[in-house]
C-alpha cells in the first residue's frame, strides 16, 4: 500500500471527522433533526466518493449504492451506513481487490457497516425472496459509479415489484403488526421505542414504501396535492419527524452507539443536553422537565400514527363498488365502512360530527376517507356549541353502556372531539408520569381503564368472572362509565388529584346534562377510587374500626359495587403484571366484610363479637377432641382475644400443634404451602423465647433468598411462643417452590446454630436494584387514628433488597414489636404499612421516640448510615 493511498485516505477521514463534529456541535445549539441527518447523509457522500475513487483503479466498472435510511439521506450519527456495490456478473474478478480496499477504508468511520457486493441478477433474486432487500432497495440512492449499471437494476426491479406489489404491500402491512406487538402496541409506552414502536419513525418509513410501490411517490408532499391530508397535516407529520429524529440522535450521542428505546435513564439525559432544563436544577425540576419531553414525544408519535394511517387507508383503497345502506338522511353504511350520503347537509350542523362517532360505536365500522376529511375539516364547532342540549344529549348516549366505548373515545381523541368537549381530559393528553408503576399516560391510562370494564364479559381470566357477575348488578352502569373514564381527571395539577378531580367529575356531568345526584355520585366516585386498594392492602381488615370507618364512606351497597368494579378497572389498566391473585382476594375480603355490615345493619364489633363467642365454642370442642380439656384449656387461656378474631380455626390449630412439638423437641417448627389460587406461598415458623427477634431472622433470610413479602403476621403467646406467619412470593409474583422452603429451612438453623449471622445477611443482601433514573416520593407518616391498639407507620420509597430487613432491624432497635406488615410494591416504589406496639403492648405515644423511629426510617429509605 503506497503512501499516497494513506496520505489520501488520513486527509480524507480527518475532513469527515471534522466535519461531523461540526454537526453535532449545530445538532448541540438547536438544529433541526431532517438538517442534521442531511447534513450527515451529505459529508458520508463525500467521503465515500473519495475513498471509491482511492479504492478502485477504474469506478465505471461499478456502481455504489447507498440504501435503508442512508439511501432517504436520513443518517443519524450512530446509524448503520448500509452501502451496496452493484457490478455486471462478468466483471467480478477484476474488481476483488477494490472492493477489499474500498471495505477496509470504510470501517475506519467508526460506524456499523452494511457492505454487500452484488451483481445485478443476485441483487433482483433476493429482492424477490426477501422483503428487507425489497424495501432497502427502494431507498436507494446512487452515490457514484457507474449510473447506466444502477439505472438498469433499478428499471429491472421496478418491472419486477408492479408484478407483486400485492404480495410486498401484504407483506409490510403484516410485518407493521407484528412489530406493533414486539414493541407494546401502543404509542403511550414510557419507555417508548422511537423506531420501531407504534408512532415511530418506522410508520413514516413504511407508508412511504407502500406509496412508492403503488404510485412511485416522490415525497411526502405528494398526499397532500392528492388530497388524502390536508397541508396542515403534512406540516405537523414533518415537525413530528424533525423532532423524533433529533431525539434519537441525540440517543446516539450519549450511547456513543445506535440505541431506539428510550429508557427512563435517557429521558433523564436527553433533557439535560438538548436543552429542556435549565441549570441549577433539583429532582422535581428534573422530573417535570422530563414529563414535558415525553408528552410532546406522545403527541408527535400520535401525529405520525394517526397521519400515516390515514395516508396508508387513502392508497390502498381499491375503487370498487360496495351497496350502502342509509342510516339516516346525513349517514350512510358499507360492510366495512361508514361515509356520509350528502356533504353540504352533514356541514349544516355540528351535532353530525358527535353523530358520526355513535354510529361508531354502534356499528363498530371505521369512517370512510371522505367521512375523516369532513371530522377534521369540522370538529372546532362541537367548541362553539358545547352547550347544545343535542350535543349533551349524543354525549349522553355515547356513554350509556361500555359497548366499543374504548375504541369510540380513542377515535373522538384521534379527532380531538373529546377534548373540544372535555377540554379537562384534553389537558390530560399525553400527560406522562415519570416512575416504573405506570406504564402509560394519564389520558391512556384512563381509556384502558374503561376498556377493562368493556373487557370483564369476556370472562378470560378468573379474576373477571365474579367481578363481571357484580358489575351485572349494578343498576346506573352509566355512572360508573363514567366514574371510571374521569377517575383520573385531576392528574397534572399541583393538587391532590382525587381532590381536585372529584370537583371537575361533577362539572362535568352537570355540563352534559346529569342531574345533581347522578353528579354526586361520580364525583363521590372520583374521590374515593383510591380507598377500596389503600384499605385492602395496606390496613388491617381484622380491625372492625377499620370496616366501619370505611361503611361510613361508603354509605349504601350500590357505591360500593360501583367502587370495588372501578378499583379492579383502574388497577388492571395501570400495566401488566400489577394486579395480582393476593391482591383480588385482598380486595373481595374488603368488599364482603363492608357488605356483611350493610346488609345487616350491625356495626362491625357487633358481628365480630357474636362470631367471637361461636368461634371460642367451635375452637375449644375441637382442642378438646385433639388434645384432651386439660391441654385445650391451657391454650384458649393463652389466646389474645384480637388473635383469636384475626386467626381463622384451621390456622390456630395448625399453630398449636407446631408449638406442642416445638415444646416437646426444643426445635423451631415449620409449616409451608403452595396456595396457587392467589398466587403466593404461606411460611409459617414457631419458636420459644430461645430465639431472639425471630421476625428480624426470617425477613433477612428472605431478604438473602430474593424472595418477596406480601405480609407479615406476628404472634407472642403468654408461654414465650412466638409464631411468625407470611405470605410469600417469587419477584416474578408467583409462588415458591418447594426447593426454596428448604433452603430456608435450612439457612434458619444455621442461624439458630450460630453458622451465620444477622450481619452475614445483611451484607449478602446487598444486592439491590438498580437505583430509578428519579427517585419516587420518599416519607414515613405515623397514624395512630386508625386502629385502637396498634401505632401504623406508613412508609414510602424506593424499592430495593434487603429493605423490609433494614426496616424491621430500625424497629427492634427502638424495642418494638411488629404485629402485622402489609407490603405493597409499585414499580420501584414501596408503599409499606407497619403495625406496632410497644413490648408492654401498648400503642406508641411518645412524641420523641416516634421522631427517632420517623428519622431512622428515613436514613434506611435513602441509604443512609443508621
Amino acid at each position: 500500500m503506497d503512501k499516497l493511498y494513506i496520505d489520501e485516505k488520513k486527509r480524507i477521514l480527518e475532513r469527515y471527522f471534522s466535519k461531523k463534529e461540526e454537526i453535532i456541535n449545530k445538532h448541540r445549539a438547536g438544529a433541526k433533526g431532517l438538517d442534521t441527518v442531511r447534513e450527515l447523509s451529505d459529508i458520508t457522500d463525500e467521503t465515500i466518493k473519495d475513498l471509491a475513487k482511492i479504492s478502485f483503479p477504474d469506478l465505471e466498472e461499478v456502481s455504489i449504492v447507498v440504501l435503508g435510511g442512508y439511501g432517504r439521506r436520513e443518517l443519524c450519527f450512530k446509524s448503520d451506513i448500509d452501502i451496496s456495490l452493484v457490478f455486471k456478473s462478468d466483471n467480478f474478478e477484476s474488481l476483488k481487490a477494490g472492493i477489499e480496499s474500498f471495505y477496509y477504508s470504510l470501517l475506519d468511520l467508526k460506524v456499523d457497516i452494511g457492505f454487500s457486493p452484488r451483481d445485478i441478477k443476485t441483487f433482483l433474486e433476493l429482492s424477490e425472496e426477501d422483503l428487507t432487500v425489497a424495501t432497502s432497495l427502494l431507498q436507494g440512492r446512487f452515490i457514484t459509479g457507474n449510473r447506466d449499471i444502477y439505472d438498469d437494476l433499478i428499471k429491472k426491479f421496478k418491472k419486477l415489484i408492479r408484478g407483486k406489489r400485492t404480495a410486498y404491500i401484504n407483506a409490510t402491512l403484516r410485518a407493521r403488526k407484528m412489530r406493533y406487538q414486539r414493541t407494546g402496541s401502543t404509542i403511550y409506552m414510557m419507555e417508548p421505542h422511537i423506531k420501531e414502536g407504534e408512532g415511530g419513525l418506522r410508520d413514516f418509513h413504511e407508508v412511504y414504501w407502500i406509496a412508492r410501490v403503488l404510485d412511485d411517490v416522490p415525497n411526502y408532499h405528494y398526499f397532500v396535492e392528492k388530497n388524502i391530508i390536508l397541508e396542515e397535516e403534512y406540516q405537523e407529520l414533518m415537525r413530528a419527524y424533525d423532532f423524533l429524529l433529533k431525539i434519537r440522535n441525540e440517543m446516539h450521542l450519549i450511547c456513543n452507539k445506535r440505541c431506539d428505546v428510550l429508557v427512563r435513564p435517557l429521558q433523564e439525559e436527553v433533557v439535560k443536553r438538548l436543552g429542556y432544563l435549565e441549570k441549577p436544577y433539583d429532582s422535581e425540576k428534573l422530573r417535570e422537565s422530563v414529563e414535558k419531553l415525553m408528552r410532546l414525544y406522545y403527541l408527535y408519535a400520535k401525529s405520525i400514527n394517526t397521519i400515516t394511517k390515514r395516508i396508508l387507508k387513502g392508497i390502498t383503497e381499491e375503487d370498487g363498488f360496495q351497496l350502502f345502506e342509509p342510516i339516516d338522511a346525513v349517514f350512510s353504511r358499507t360492510a366495512t365502512e361508514i361515509d356520509v350520503l350528502n356533504r353540504e347537509r352533514f356541514e349544516r350542523n355540528h351535532t353530525n360530527v358527535l353523530r358520526a362517532f355513535l354510529y361508531f360505536k354502534q356499528y363498530n365500522l371505521d369512517f370512510s376517507p371522505q367521512l375523516e376529511y369532513l371530522l377534521r375539516k369540522n370538529e372546532s364547532k362541537l367548541r362553539e356549541h358545547r352547550d347544545d342540549p343535542e350535543v349533551k344529549k349524543l354525549m349522553r348516549t355515547i356513554f350509556s353502556d361500555v359497548n366499543n366505548l374504548a375504541k369510540t373515545i380513542r377515535k373522538m381523541q384521534e379527532f380531538y372531539v373529546i377534548d373540544d368537549l372535555i377540554p379537562e381530559f384534553g389537558y390530560q393528553r399525553c400527560h406522562f408520569q415519570y416512575d416504573a408503576y405506570h406504564k402509560y399516560t394519564t389520558d391512556a391510562h384512563a381509556i384502558k381503564a374503561v376498556e377493562e370494564l368493556e373487557n370483564l364479559k369476556k370472562l378470560d381470566h378468573p379474576h373477571k368472572k365474579m367481578m363481571y357477575e357484580l358489575y351485572k348488578e349494578i343498576e346506573r352502569k352509566d355512572l360508573l362509565i363514567w366514574a371510571v373514564f374521569l377517575h383520573d381527571i385531576g392528574k397534572g395539577h399541583k393538587s391532590d388529584h382525587s381532590v381536585l378531580g372529584s370537583k371537575m367529575a361533577k362539572e362535568i356531568m352537570l355540563r352534559f346534562g346529569y342531574s345533581q345526584r347522578d353528579a354526586n355520585i361520580v364525583s363521590y366516585l372520583v374521590l374515593y377510587h383510591l380507598e377500596m386498594a389503600k384499605i385492602s392492602q395496606r390496613r388491617n381488615m381484622n380491625e372492625p374500626k377499620v370496616i366501619n370507618d370505611f361503611v361510613k364512606v361508603i354509605k349504601n351497597k350500590e357505591l360500593l359495587k360501583m367502587l370495588t368494579v372501578l378499583t379492579w378497572c383502574d388497577a388492571n389498566a395501570v400495566g401488566p403484571n400489577i394486579w395480582n391473585e393476593w391482591k383480588n382476594a385482598l380486595l373481595w375480603e374488603l368488599y364482603f366484610k363492608a357488605l356483611e355490615v350493610l346488609e345487616k345493619g350491625l356495626s362491625a364489633e357487633e358481628i365480630q363479637k357474636r362470631r367471637l363467642e361461636e368461634k371460642k365454642r367451635r375452637l375449644f370442642a375441637m382442642l378438646e377432641i385433639d388434645l384432651g380439656e386439660d391441654r385445650a384449656r391451657f391454650h384458649m387461656n393463652r389466646f389474645s382475644e384480637y388473635y383469636l378474631i384475626s386467626t381463622p380455626i384451621d390456622d390456630i390449630i395448625r399453630h398449636i400443634k407446631m408449638e406442642e412439638i416445638m415444646f416437646r423437641t426444643k426445635k423451631p417448627q415449620f409449616y409451608f404451602e403452595k396456595k396457587y389460587g392467589i398466587g403466593a406461598s404461606e411460611l409459617i415458623i414457631a419458636v420459644d423465647r430461645s430465639v431472639e427477634n425471630p421476625l428480624l431472622v426470617v425477613t433477612g433470610i428472605l431478604s438473602y433468598m430474593n424472595i418477596n413479602i406480601l405480609s407479615v403476621y406476628s404472634y407472642r403467646r403468654k408461654d414465650g411462643a412466638t409464631i411468625v406467619d407470611l405470605q410469600i412470593s417469587t419477584s416474578t409474583l408467583e409462588v415458591v417452590e418447594d426447593q426454596k422452603f428448604e433452603q430456608f429451612k435450612d439457612l434458619f438453623n444455621s442461624y439458630i446454630k450460630g453458622e451465620i449471622t444477622l450481619d452475614d445477611l445483611s451484607r449478602k443482601s446487598e444486592r439491590g436494584f438498580k437505583a430509578a433514573a428519579v427517585p419516587p416520593p420518599t416519607f414515613v407518616k405515623v397514624d395512630n387514628e386508625t386502629s385502637d391498639i396498634y401505632t401504623i407507620f406508613d412508609v414510602s420509597g424506593e424499592d430495593r433488597i434487603g429493605l423490609l430487613f433494614d426496616i424491621f432491624r430500625v424497629f427492634t432497635r427502638f424495642n418494638l414489636f411488629v404485629h402485622i406488615a402489609k407490603v405493597v410494591t409499585q414499580g420501584e416504589r414501596i408503599r409499606d404499612a407497619f403495625y406496632v406496639r410497644t413490648f408492654d403492648k401498648e400503642k406508641l405515644t411518645d412524641e420523641l421516640i416516634i421522631k427517632e423511629v420517623k428519622e431512622e426510617l428515613l436514613k434506611v429509605l435513602r441509604q443512609e448510615e443508621f
